[in-house]
């Protein structure tokens, strides 16, 4: 048998790499910049901010540096101006829930009762009760429309503000009229303006007690009032006159021709007893003529 040849040696193998440290990370250890870098922030801005405050300071604790604080800021203020901005208001294919989530967001009632009660005018002022029917009729179509009383307030104020203008205006034309018909009819008709004015009266009343003042506190279609116009009161002073011819005379009712008798025999009783007096006495002799006048009127009718 041949022998077998030696082996070679093995040689032993290499021993295991050793384990690569894994790349260093700031979080983990910092590592410091070849050249020095000035910081931004001083290292006590938390403590010039915060003052003597610790609430303060330790709420400043949670920002890492002013910059955080201003963008936390920011947020805030975005957050709180989109939170009081009003919604918009609700379109013509709205739900009665749009509506009412508007409605509260802008402070305006569900009710027409409750709008008209939020409706506040400027000095004090206040609704008056003939007034109440209009404006709920408009508190109505405003709750319709989303108008807050606030702005329906507005439009109360100066819905008084052109009535009171109006009437203001209305009253100084009334009385420039009243003046100019005035001075006609007392040129007109002289002493005898109070009389003929006063006659008018009983013919109405005569009809009705209220028809008087209601036909002459009335207006024309032109916007004058009727007793204060110079042709209609002629008008009435005649039918007047000629339905009772003593009206400027003695007062009407029954016992007009008696009363008329019974003046013209005093009157010509002092006449005829002392004439000295009479003669010289014209308004007396003047009112005698008149109920001479009125007598023959009567009688004749």
């Amino acid at each position: 048998m041949t022998p077998e040849p030696p082996k070679a040696p093995v040689e032993p193998a290499a021993p295991p790499a050793a384990p690569k440290e894994p790349p260093s990370s700031i979080a983990k250890e910092p590592v410091e910049p070849k050249t020095p870098v000035a910081p931004k922030w001083a290292d006590d801005w938390r403590q010039q901010i915060a003052g003597d405050d610790k609430k303060e300071l330790e709420r400043l604790g949670r920002f890492a540096s002013p910059a955080d604080v201003f963008k936390s800021l920011r947020e805030a203020e975005k957050k709180l101006s989109e939170g009081v901005k009003p919604k918009t208001k609700p379109g013509e294919k709205a739900t009665a829930e749009e509506w009412s989530e508007y409605r509260k967001a802008n402070n305006i009632p569900e009710t027409v009762d409750d709008f008209v009660k939020a409706i506040v005018l400027p000095d004090k002022r206040v609704i008056g009760d003939d007034d109440k029917p209009l404006v709920a009729a408009f508190s109505e179509r405003a709750l319709k429309k989303g108008i807050n009383p606030a702005d329906m307030a507005e439009m109360v104020d100066e819905y008084y503000a052109i009535q009171e203008e109006q009437q203001a205006q209305l009253a100084e034309k009334d009385s420039e009229f009243k003046t100019t018909n005035l001075s006609a009819l007392k040129e007109e008709w002289g002493g005898d303006f109070k009389a003929n004015i006063n006659s008018m009266r009983p013919y109405f009343e005569a009809v009705d007690q209220s028809l008087f003042d209601n036909l002459m506190g009335g207006r024309l279609s032109d916007g004058t009032k009727v007793g204060d116009n110079a042709n209609i009161v002629k008008f009435f002073v005649a039918k007047s006159l000629a339905e009772n011819p003593a009206a400027t005379v003695v007062p009407a009712g029954a016992n007009q021709i008696e009363t008329i008798q019974t003046e013209i025999k005093a009157a010509e009783a002092r006449m005829r007893d002392d004439r000295t007096a009479w003669f010289k006495d014209k308004p007396a002799q003047e009112r005698l003529q008149k109920l001479y006048e009125a007598q023959e009127k009567l009688t004749s009718k």
